[in-house]
């Protein structure tokens, strides 16, 4: 059974979480607020989130729903649930909140059109561990994942030698990884290398 095609209103919400999320996703929160008010005063005919007068949330606050109304991110969290087997590795262990299911959505829309993602934030706001914790849901048997994390040390013949390892060449001058497979490489910490 087929859904049925979006209204107009859909479409404008999802337009401006478009516009929010491409022109916006690099702010800070200073300035996502600045651009929330600049939206609210100059852009206030469009179909903008429930929040346009509430000083505490802002439109990156809200996302558009399967069914084309705005939600707060606040509602898509869900309870940590403890493993019930084994302990978790204090690396891997990702708690829900507001900022790492915003994330994880992000990378999720992007991902599944085969978009390049670049996650970008401050130190310690679990950015390798959500794209570990993406990746974990890709399916081996279909889908590699390969892990390299930049230094200091990293070269760019050294970086071109690891991503040779992890492909093969397939015919002529098409390379790819062996099986007929689809990989993803997470690059970690590119901001380490020396400039070159």
């Amino acid at each position: 059974h087929s859904q049925p095609a979006p209204t107009e209103d859909h479409i404008e919400r999802i337009f401006v979480f478009a516009m929010m999320w491409s022109i916006g996703a690099f702010l800070e929160e200073p300035d996502r607020r600045k651009f929330h008010m600049y939206l609210s005063e100059d852009y206030s005919y469009l179909n903008l989130p429930p929040c346009m007068t509430d000083t505490s949330n802002t439109v990156f606050d809200y996302k558009v729903d399967d069914k084309g109304w705005w939600q707060h991110w606040e509602t898509c969290v869900t309870d940590y649930v403890y493993p019930s087997i084994g302990t978790p590795d204090y690396h891997s262990i990702l708690i829900p909140n507001v900022d790492i299911v915003r994330m994880d959505f992000l990378v999720d829309i992007a991902a599944k059109q085969g978009r390049h993602v670049m996650l970008v934030g401050e130190p310690g706001s679990a950015k390798t561990v959500i794209i570990n914790a993406y990746m974990k849901n890709y399916d081996p048997e279909e889908h590699l994942c390969r892990n390299f994390t930049f230094s200091s040390a990293s070269t760019p013949l050294y970086f071109q030698k690891i991503i040779e390892g992890f492909i093969i060449k397939r015919m002529g001058n098409t390379y790819g990884p062996p099986a007929g497979k689809t990989m993803s490489i997470f690059i970690d910490d590119i901001n380490m290398p020396d400039i070159n």
